[in-house]
């Protein structure tokens, strides 16, 4: 059996509803929406192993403190279908606090101090006996260096690299040139020089909002895929659930280069997160996850979206 590795960070969300997001120095009410399991890595690794429940082994290396929070997220994660390695550290466990205002567009907040405790021996260490056909996904919540390592790695072993360069400060230059697939947003490819630049020699994949998604590979557009927007709720962790149901799709069929159908399926999978209130609340189900793949080749999931 396959296996995927995400190395990441461990987050408890908690979302606030605010009328408009404040202004400096201003004091404003909001209202208790929903407190849950966060970060882009425990994101990624629980949406990867409800899609893959069956068909791959998936595995969580992240931190937590010793304090309620990292208990609370503790168990929040032991009922999935996965096999999460929560290393404890001295500092207090990482936390999100997300605004979301009257026209359903949010901000956020997050700690990285357990995130980026972690060491690159650490991180090397995580990969285990992985190989040729297994997958390693990582973010920007590790301190560059340790990323790296990783990476390194698992070039060495030809194990399939998957990187969301995201946040954008925890990424570097070198991280970029060692990973085989890339997933960004509009920003973030700017930020790191443009579609062309970044999909030289590795896959691309632009998350296009309502828009749809691109598929690049050395500077040239392979696939465009629209959009089919949803009523958006709560779009907190669309791009998270977007990345990983990609992989999970793509895993399933044993390829490296995604096809219209792979990106479709992601398409749906976020679509039905940014309907949905929270995160790991709103990621689709096993069981749905299981009926969206059943009906491949016959007609798409209805409902599908592309984060932003």
């Amino acid at each position: 059996m396959a296996q995927v590795v995400v190395i990441g960070n461990i987050a408890l969300d908690e979302t606030l509803a605010v009328e408009a997001f404040p202004a400096p120095g201003a004091s404003i009410a909001g209202s208790a929406i929903s407190q849950s399991v966060g970060g882009k890595g425990a994101n990624q690794a629980i949406v990867l192993a409800r899609a893959l429940a069956g068909v791959a082994a998936v595995r969580l290396v992240a931190a937590i403190g010793p304090d309620p929070r990292g208990q609370v997220l503790a168990a929040g994660v032991s009922d999935e279908p996965l096999d999460a390695q929560l290393t404890r550290r001295d500092s207090p466990t990482d936390f999100s606090v997300i605004l979301r205002d009257r026209n359903r567009e949010n901000t956020i907040v997050t700690t990285q101090d357990c995130a980026r405790a972690m060491t690159p021996t650490e991180a090397v260490a995580a990969l285990g006996a992985l190989g040729a056909g297994d997958a390693l996904v990582l973010q920007g919540n590790l301190r560059p260096e340790t990323s790296l390592a990783a990476l390194a790695e698992a070039g060495r072993r030809g194990i399939w690299r998957i990187l969301n360069p995201s946040p954008v400060e925890g990424c570097s230059a070198a991280m970029l040139a060692e990973c085989d697939l890339l997933c960004v947003n509009e920003g973030e490819a700017e930020h790191f020089g443009g579609v062309a630049r970044l999909s030289q020699g590795r896959v691309l994949v632009r998350t296009l909002g309502p828009k749809g998604a691109e598929v690049w590979r050395d500077g040239t557009l392979q696939l465009a895929v629209p959009g089919n927007p949803v009523e958006a709720l709560d779009p907190t962790g669309a791009g998270d659930c977007f990345l990983a149901a990609l992989v999970a799709a793509m895993t399933r069929h044993g390829r490296r280069q995604p096809e219209a159908g792979d990106v479709g399926l992601a398409s749906w999978a976020a679509g039905i997160c940014v309907s949905r209130l929270g995160t790991q609340g709103a990621f689709p189900s096993v069981a749905e996850f299981a009926a969206a793949f059943a009906t491949e080749g016959v007609g798409a999931p209805t409902g599908s979206a592309q984060p932003r």
